[in-house]
């Protein structure tokens, strides 16, 4: 019986320290790929996760940052020179020729519907001169939008022990690329033509699942042997915007099911909740604080958020588990009176000046140092003498034996 209570106790430690915000449904997906990830692109909220803190390889699905990088570089009309080591790149390409001049724009929209890495090299040395300088963008950018667990070394996604990712971190990358329109804008043709010095034809946009899958408007999907099938994917439904990561997949219709699947579990089982600005919250003393701009949070349908104001004036709202969705700040913590007595009194020490309350303190440790002083003083003369005493009595004793 001890022991079923101690393994009951740790399983529950466990659970609560399981970061997991999905609905308690039966339709949770069963999905292939290693790695996944769903969330809200308007909140962020994970909706729907499998190993999505994992260190991955990315694959073309790196293209997402040097495309955002690309169009917020302003320089989208500017046209740019193809080197011979873009011409002359791995893979797949959109067959650029060396000296060739194309409008930045154009070399995005190669990048991303039809996956060019000769495109990804002209882009990178075009805003950056080389690839590593481009690299340390990228790391920057992927920093910015907190990607903490990512990192690149080249824009095109081929294979580098040291360029990797995680599916949550691309989840975030594409979170803030999906919402620049232009990037929307791009990553949602199906098909463009295509005319340059090298090659000339109609580009179909790699994402399948713009034809198979309603509401889909991109992204991305990748493939090198050592990360298998990488495929981010957005779509808009019922109300409902969401990223959804897969990565190494064992095939590429694996990937495409597996994304559908956690679409569909999204759909049926989240929706997200708004509190509109100018709502009253009320507070522990009871006073009342209307919100100054709409609150949105993701959750299993029917649930509501729970809301909790902190001593801070931060209001929270929680999912039906206790953790925290959202944080807004609803008042400013005004000081207490026994702060400021505190900073007054401090304020007054760092002056030099003593207070009352200082000086009370200050002689009761002197007179409690003094007591203590005093009582061991006693306890050393009283040892002593009872020492002296027993050297008597033994003198006493020896003659008395004489």
């Amino acid at each position: 019986m001890k022991r079923l209570m101690i393994f009951l106790v740790f399983s529950l430690m466990m659970l609560a320290q399981t970061p997991i915000v999905q609905a308690s449904g039966e339709n949770e997906p069963n999905i292939n790929s290693e790695s996944a990830v769903m969330i809200d692109a308007k909140t962020g909220d994970i909706l729907y996760q499998k190993n999505s803190a994992d260190k991955m390889y990315p694959a073309s699905i790196t293209k997402i940052v040097t495309g955002i990088l690309a169009i917020e570089s302003g320089k989208l009309n500017e046209s740019v020179i193809v080197s011979g080591n873009a011409a002359k790149a791995d893979g797949t390409r959109v067959y650029l020729v060396e000296g060739e001049k194309v409008p930045l724009k154009k070399l995005v929209q190669g990048l991303l519907i039809n996956s060019g890495n000769d495109a990804a090299i002209a882009i990178a040395e075009y805003l950056a001169d080389d690839i590593p300088s481009f690299a340390d963008k990228m790391n920057d950018f992927a920093k910015k939008v907190g990607a903490n667990h990512t990192h690149f070394v080249n824009p095109n996604g081929l294979f580098d022990v040291e360029h990797y990712t995680t599916a949550e971190d691309m989840a975030k990358i594409t979170q803030y690329a999906m919402r620049n329109k232009e990037f929307r804008e791009i990553v949602s043709t199906k098909e463009l033509p295509w005319v340059g010095e090298g090659w000339k034809t109609t580009l179909r946009n790699h994402q399948q699942l713009l034809w198979d899958y309603p509401g889909t408007i991109g992204v991305k999907n990748g493939y090198v042997d050592e990360s298998k099938h990488t495929l981010v994917t957005a779509v808009s439904r019922e109300g409902l915007d969401v990223i959804i990561v897969t990565m190494k997949g064992p095939s590429s219709k694996a990937s495409y099911w597996d994304t559908m699947s956690i679409g569909d579990y999204g759909f049926q089982n989240f929706e997200r909740q708004t509190i509109p600005a100018g709502t009253e919250i009320k507070v522990h003393d009871g006073k009342k604080y209307a919100l100054k701009e709409d609150l949105m949070v993701t959750l299993p349908k029917g649930e509501k958020p729970i809301k909790h104001v902190t001593s801070k004036g931060k209001l929270q709202l929680k999912n039906a588990e206790g953790k925290v969705l959202l944080t807004h700040k609803l008042f400013e913590e005004k000081p207490v009176k026994a702060a400021a007595v505190s900073t007054a009194t401090k304020s007054a020490e760092e002056a030099g000046t003593p207070t009352f309350f200082h000086q009370v303190v200050k002689a009761s440790v002197y007179l409690y140092s003094g007591l203590l002083i005093l009582l061991a003083f006693l306890v050393i003369m009283r040892m002593r003498s009872q020492k002296v005493r027993h050297k008597r009595m033994r003198r006493v004793a020896r003659s008395y034996v004489k």
